[in-house]
């Protein structure tokens, strides 16, 4: 993709525009922000690093661009977290920036940041980029620092610190000094404060003086001035203030004289323009989203569909389905069309809308969207009308497969919901980057809410690349579930040790042998005993990204005196200056959780899945959070009228009591430490009392061929009589869903959709169940069942 680059001069946003280019991208542009007032050295901004904003003129010099640069008129306006288009907010200058460069290089469709950790940043670069249609390129996001600082120095970024705010820090020994040299002291110094080696809590900030991009000359700094900002004894802050600098220009690639020398100097000047975007210039207004998709034409399709709504009305969550018959024999309208498919959606998910006002719900308390397909071949227009109703901002997690062929239903839409979304938590990562597979369209990674955590479907994406990985379902299934575990600690949960319930969608084209080979490395994860190797092997042909291990060399030493270095090269010494610390960062830890139940799983097959993956895996996992601290949610208002003394006591006997109802082997906090299991021949389930029950019943294919009413009416009671025995009752189903072989469904002999939702509603009073046809399911790998019915109770 052509490429505008954010640089601040740190070293972040230098060394992911090298990954950018060895991803295969192209840098055609730069885009920097800088102070309102020329004087300023270091704004006080939550987004922008601009301390050596003076030297970055040079950098369309080093590197034969054009660089766009724009005054910060705004502040922090919208602190929190998911940013929401805010006017005078910092942000906004950065969406304006970004529209000048679009609209002066219109082959612009990706923009490069060096986000490593901060959500803060990292939303609000991805909010600008969806308004202006352009993707997010962030390949340093979520990677360790340690790998990441010698990947940075072994690719010849050649950096010095002009900013130092951290204990161990001094502006005599280390402002002006290069990272290069800096790896050892900054390892110690994590040892010894817990700080961040990339300097990602505010520890330091850096400039870039050169880097493999830097084609045409590297800075040379001649001057600068210490500014001391506090003489904190512990943790001082200084900053490097440049006075004189230069541009030394690099060899180029022929003899000085030639006319490929001049025809190369002449590029360079030629495109190494600095453009300052004026103050009041600010893009036209952005086309409103949520229009209808196709406008009248699509209307009058969608009015001529039948769609049927089935609700499941629990008093804290409840889930709407919408269900696109097929169409009749001779329409005009095909429904595996690009234009029957987005017309059968927009349908059902009108259908939706409509409902929810009546029921106090709208879309920003949804949790989680199955969304089942006529045919894969048109998820892009699938995805067109999905983005047409569902917000942009913090939407839930969703899968998507293709619906098995059959008679009745061309298209189901199931939709979960909050009736109380206060705690609901997104995780939506929209920048591709080297941690996880983006969700660039409106549906997130992972939805937590209260506890759960409800992942989208994964399937086997190469996250830098976002292509597909060859290599068969043993690849393509590790990839999954490495995903997976990214996601998983990212929302503060660990999947082996945490996965509750998980889906497994293979396609037609993986066979019996592929569900297999899926469970076999599914209980190898569970186990913490996951080879992959062969994953390993597949990624070992691609191209190496980084470093080959070559010393940075080049530019000019910025060292106080010889005997700072020599100081520095002591400490080195001191600290074991060839070991580094590759302790996981915090954020990239999982959360110690130990798992006492057996995880309930569903293997589905189906036609297709998305870009012709052979597997799709969507976990739901427990979070330890606030919301299970069982002493305060169990408390009662009348504790505010007792003793602290005697509050603490209630309190304990609270927890004591939890702690005796944990069945034996759990050490897990609140209603987690509860969960309890069984099965039978034909029903599993998992359950906490009074708070979560799933459970799945089945038909099996010779019990459906005799009398399919008396096998789903006997699956539906054993659903009812689960959720009793987890002391919940029919008004606490939160979900409920029957999966039909599609050779069944509407057969001569076969139930209907309709059938099987008044078997369960017999069964579960007011509980209308989401039908689903299928190629195959069951509990197992072996996929045998007719029929299988799941139900989901909750209480917050």
């Amino acid at each position: 993709m052509k490429t505008v680059a954010l640089v601040s001069g740190g070293k972040d946003s230098c060394y992911n525009m090298v990954l950018c280019q060895q991803y295969g991208h192209e840098v055609v542009a730069l885009a920097n922000l800088l102070p309102e007032a020329q004087e300023t050295d270091d704004l006080d901004s939550y987004m922008y690093q601009t301390v050596g904003h003076q030297v970055i003129a040079a950098y369309a010099e080093c590197m034969g661009l054009p660089l766009y640069r724009r005054r910060i008129t705004g502040h922090s306006a919208d602190q929190r977290l998911v940013y929401e288009d805010t006017q005078g907010d910092e942000v906004e200058d950065l969406a304006a920036l970004l529209a000048y460069v679009r609209q002066q290089h219109p082959e612009v469709t990706a923009v490069a940041s060096g986000a490593i950790a901060s959500d803060y940043q990292r939303t609000r670069v991805e909010r600008v980029c969806a308004r202006l249609g352009l993707v997010s390129l962030a390949y340093l996001w979520h990677q360790p620092q340690a790998v990441l600082l010698r990947r940075m120095i072994d690719s010849n970024i050649d950096a010095i610190l002009v900013k130092i705010a951290a204990a161990g820090l001094t502006p005599r020994k280390h402002l002006g000094a290069r990272l290069a040299s800096l790896p050892a002291q900054l390892h110690a110094l994590r040892r010894l404060y817990g700080s961040n080696v990339c300097g990602e809590g505010g520890e330091y900030e850096s400039l870039t003086l050169d880097c493999p991009l830097f084609t045409r000359g590297r800075i040379v700094l001649d001057s600068w001035q210490a500014v001391t900002v506090s003489e904190d004894s512990m943790a001082p802050v200084a900053l490097l203030h440049p006075t004189a600098f230069h541009v030394e220009p690099k060899q180029p690639p022929a003899e000085t004289g030639s006319p490929a020398a001049e025809a190369h100097a002449a590029a360079g000047a030629a495109g190494a323009e600095v453009i300052e975007v004026p103050p009041d210039w600010w893009p036209p207004a952005a086309q409103q989203a949520g229009e209808a998709v196709g406008g009248a034409a699509a209307g009058a399709a969608e009015a001529a569909l039948d769609v049927q709504l089935s609700t499941v009305h629990g008093r804290q969550y409840c889930s709407l389905t919408a269900s696109v018959a097929a169409a009749p024999a001779g329409a005009s309208l095909d429904l595996t069309s690009a234009a029957g498919t987005a017309a059968a959606l927009s349908a059902a998910l009108r259908r939706i809308s409509d409902a929810l006002p009546s029921l106090g719900l709208d879309w920003p308390s949804s949790l989680f969207v199955h969304l089942y397909v006529p045919s894969m071949a048109q998820f892009g227009a699938a995805n067109a009308a999905y983005a047409a109703f569902l917000p942009a901002i913090n939407p839930p997690s969703r899968a998507t497969v293709e619906l098995g062929a059959n008679a009745e239903l061309a298209l189901v839409v199931e939709v979960l919901f909050a009736r109380q979304p206060e705690g609901r938590r997104v995780l939506h990562v929209q920048s591709i980057s080297e941690w996880a597979p983006s969700c660039i369209g409106p549906y997130s990674q992972a939805t937590r809410h209260r506890g759960l955590a409800l992942f989208a479907g994964q399937i086997a994406l190469d996250p830098p690349t976002m292509g597909i990985l060859g290599g068969g379902i043993d690849v393509q299934c590790m990839r999954c579930l490495l995903s997976c575990q990214r996601v998983a600690v990212a929302v503060r949960t660990d999947l082996p040790q945490s996965l509750l319930w998980c889906t497994v969608y293979c396609s037609d084209a993986a066979g019996p042998a592929g569900r297999q080979r899926v469970a076999a490395h599914l209980t190898a994860f569970l186990q913490g005993e996951l080879d992959t190797s062969l994953l390993e092997q597949q990624q070992q042909q691609q191209p190496p990204i980084g470093g080959a291990g070559q010393q940075p060399g080049g530019g000019s030493s910025t060292s106080s005196s010889s005997e700072d270095a020599e100081e520095d090269e002591q400490a080195a010494s001191d600290d074991e200056q060839s070991e580094e610390d590759l302790e996981l960062d915090v954020y990239l830890q999982p959360p110690a959780m130990r798992r006492h139940w057996q995880p309930l799983l569903t293997f589905v097959t189906v036609p297709e899945l998305p870009r012709g993956v052979l597997v799709e895996i969507q976990p739901a996992a427990c979070v330890v959070d606030e919301s299970l601290d069982y002493s305060s949610s169990s408390s009662s208002s009348s504790d505010e009228e007792e003793s602290p003394e005697a509050r603490a006591t209630a309190r304990r006997s609270r927890r004591e009591a939890a702690a005796a109802a944990r069945p034996a082997g759990s050490s897990m906090p609140g209603w987690i430490g509860q969960l309890r299991q069984s099965s039978s021949g034909s029903s599993s389930q998992l359950w906490s009392p009074g708070r979560l029950c799933k459970v799945h019943a089945s038909a099996s294919q010779a019990a459906a061929a005799t009398d399919w009413r008396q096998a789903v009416q006997a699956a539906a009671a054993e659903l009812a009589a689960g959720v009793v025995a987890a002391e919940l009752e029919a008004a606490d189903v939160a979900a409920c869903k029957v999966y039909c072989l599609a050779s069944l469904l509407a057969s001569q002999d076969g139930p209907t959709a309709a059938e099987l939702r008044e078997a369960v509603a017999a069964a579960l009073p007011g509980v209308r169940p989401a039908v689903v046809p299928v190629t195959a399911v069951g509990s197992s790998a072996g996929a045998d069942a007719a029929i299988q019915l799941e139900v989901l109770a909750l209480r917050s």
